[in-house]
């Protein structure tokens, strides 16, 4: 039987563009693009409906987007294609003697949906979290260094206005002490003087 495990492998990489990651067993996995394709390869000389309908039991405990069985020709009278339609399970015949002529994709697979993932709410919340306050610490350091120029340049103006407001209120005061220009400073009166 490893001739139609062989023809089968080529039939699946060669025929229908499939790429082979791994066998194990009776187990084939293939990538279709970035579909995971499972190939149950069960072959034997002589079949049991039971142990056939156990083997695609098996089949769909994989994690797989579709899932194939692939059994000889003469096992095919076995298998109830409408059960086979109503799990979305493909099947493939392999009739040795006819060579890679011989391997027939009989029921095309139909994509199962894939189980989801457990996800660990903590860790997202906790990385949210993280990325909020992470946020909020940079904004509030931009506002507080945003403030504090506005508030230096409005200090800084009103200190200089003050500066300039003594600096005037000091030449008034000089002034004031001088007391009034005395007659005989005014230049109208030297101009008269020397006149006269």
């Amino acid at each position: 039987m490893e001739l139609a495990r062989y023809l089968l492998i080529r039939y699946l990489t060669e025929v229908l563009g499939f790429k082979l990651e791994s066998e194990r067993g009776d187990d084939l996995a293939l990538l279709d693009g970035a579909n995971r394709v499972s190939v149950k390869a069960y072959f034997a000389d002589i079949y049991e409906e039971a142990e056939i309908y156990k083997k695609i039991n098996e089949l769909l405990q994989q994690d797989c987007d579709k899932a194939y069985i692939a059994l000889a020709k003469d096992a095919l009278p076995l298998v109830d294609p409408k059960h086979l339609k109503a799990l979305g399970v493909g099947l493939i015949s392999v009739d040795p003697s006819r060579g890679l002529e011989g391997v027939e994709l009989r029921m095309p697979a139909r994509a199962r949906p894939r189980p989801a993932q457990q996800v660990d709410l903590s860790k997202i919340l906790g990385a949210v979290n993280a990325a909020v306050a992470e946020a909020v610490s940079r904004e509030s350091k931009r506002i507080e260094e945003e403030v504090f120029k506005k508030l230096k340049s409005y200090v800084d103006k009103a200190l200089e206005d003050v500066r300039r407001e003594l600096a005037a209120g000091k030449a008034e005061q000089r002034t004031e002490q001088r007391g009034p220009p005395s007659i005989a400073e005014n230049e109208w009166v030297k101009l008269i003087r020397r006149r006269g």
